[in-house]
Formats: structure tokens, sequence, C-alpha cells
């Protein structure tokens, strides 16, 4: 009985060096011409090394397989093999639809906007308040407002007490008695600085907020540029002209005549010279820049 391991573990050593033997035994390999048994090459190997040499060769037949398809265009007939250029070209294509959506959502919201004010169904910061105004007014409407006569007294003493003569006196008696529309109702986040070249006010109010006509007059310019954007100006009596820029929208056109407190664009914010939706409204008499906020109230 104890001699039975002993017998296994020298069995297992039989076979494997039987195994090793017959790897390493010697083979010749001939070419033969088969008419004349003439001799024209000879090989002399092994099982072991017949299988090494056929690793080696399907080792470089992989390598050479590989190396085709990484470095030659034939990858891109792969399936499920996309190159950098073509997940280049498909993120390109994604931002581009993602831009052209939101491009045609805006382009959505501002038809949509447009057409309540002109079927006089816009929210209450727009048009429809004002639309009493196309009547003729009341006395009641006609009447100053506590604002308005508190800024014709502080005008009035300004102009009592100045010694200076100059184009802004004169100017504010031309237009003393004139009833100014606030085009918009807002903050004003820019004053009116001729030493700055900034000749108007800027005021931010609500997206989509209608621009209202100061004055009645006549539309002599609607037209974009690059640094203003959507640009509206009115002709109106006296030699005044008032002007709109920065408009999303403008719903009047050269040659039309407006009213006071009429619907002429839609707030925005087109142009270079611009951070965030807003009106940059100006007031020109005689060919000379005046202070807005001087004649009316925006807040």
């Amino acid at each position: 009985m104890p001699t039975a391991p002993a017998s296994k573990g020298s069995d297992k050593r039989g076979r494997r060096r039987k195994l090793l033997r017959k790897l390493r035994d010697r083979y010749r390999l001939l070419l033969i011409n088969d008419s004349t048994f003439e001799e024209r090459f000879t090989m002399r190997l092994n099982r072991l090394n017949v299988l090494l040499l056929g690793a080696a060769a399907f080792l470089a037949y992989g390598a050479f397989v590989t190396a085709v398809i990484v470095f030659t265009p034939l990858k891109r007939y792969i399936p499920g093999y996309a190159d950098q250029e073509t997940k280049r070209n498909a993120y390109r294509s994604l931002l581009l639809a993602d831009s052209l959506e939101q491009r045609l959502h805006e382009r959505d919201l501002y038809i949509a906007n447009l057409r309540n004010v002109l079927q006089g169904h816009a929210p209450a910061d727009s048009a429809t308040l004002f639309a009493p105004l196309a009547e003729k007014p009341s006395p009641e409407d006609l009447a100053p407002g506590v604002a308005d006569s508190l800024l014709r007294q502080r005008v009035a003493r300004e102009e009592a007490f100045s010694v200076k003569e100059g184009r802004v006196s004169s100017d504010r008696r031309e237009l003393a008695g004139v009833f100014f529309f606030p085009p918009l109702r807002g903050i004003v986040t820019s004053r009116f600085e001729r030493q700055k070249s900034h000749f108007g006010i800027d005021i931010v109010a609500k997206a989509d907020a209608a621009v209202k006509a100061c004055l009645a007059g006549t539309v002599t310019l609607a037209s974009w540029t690059t640094d203003a954007g959507h640009v509206l100006q009115i002709q109106h009596g006296n030699d005044l002209v008032s002007v709109y820029k920065h408009n999303s929208v403008l719903l009047k056109k050269v040659g039309d005549k407006v009213k006071a407190g009429e619907a002429i664009a839609i707030v925005g914010n087109s142009g270079e010279l611009t951070s965030g939706p807003h009106l940059h409204f100006e007031l020109w008499l005689n060919g000379e820049p005046v202070d807005p906020q001087a004649y009316m109230v925006f807040e």
C-alpha cells in the first residue's frame, strides 16, 4: 500500500519526459526534384521549433493587421470604429444643431410677441395700457401729474437763477410747453453725458416690452447698424428728432405716421454696444442733443 503514491508520481514524471523527448526529437525537411531526385532544400527542426515559429508568425500577422487598421484609411470601413475627425465633425454638428434650435426658439418668441402686439393681446406692461391715447384725450388725461409739476418747477428755478447763456437753456425754453410721452418705463442705468459723447440715456426694462413714440411724427429711419442693432428714428415738429436703439423687432417702417404713445418697437439686445435688453433713447433739437430726463420721467 505505501508504494502506490510513488508509482503515480513516477508515471507522471515519465509521461512528462516522454512529451519533452517528442518535442525535442529532430526531423529533417527535404525538398527533392521528383524527376532527378536531386536534393534542393533541407532543414532540421523539431516540434518545439515548429510551435515557436507558428506562435511568432501568428503574432507578426496580428501586429501587421493592427497596423493596417490603425494607420490606414481602412479603419473607416470597420463597423463601430470612428476616427478623431469623425468625432470632431459630430461634435461640431451637435453644437450647430443646438444653436439653431435656440435661434428658432427665440424667433418663435419674437413672432408670438409681435402677433400679440398687432392683435391687441399684448401683456399689461406693453402697448395695451396706452390704447386710450389713440382716442381724443380727456381733460383729466391732459392734466399734469405730481411728478410733471415738480419737474417743471425745478426747470423753472434752474432757468431763473442761471447766469450762463447757452444752448441748454434755450432748448429748455423751447421744449417747456411740449408734453412728452415716456417711450419706456424702467430703470435708467446710463444718463445723458455730453462730455463723454453719450447723447442719450439707457433704460432697462422687462424683455419684450413695447417701446412707444414720445411724440407724434413720421418715421425717417428704420434700419440695422452693427453698433446699435435695430434702430428707429422719428421726425417730430419744430426740428425735434427722437432715436430708439438696440431693439429686437421694429414695428414701423420708413414713412409711417405714428402717434404719441403708439408702439413702434420691442425692447431687445441687438448690436455690439450692448450688454443686455435695454433701450438707448436720444432727443435731438435743431441738430443738438438734449437730455431726455429733463422733460420725461422714466421710473
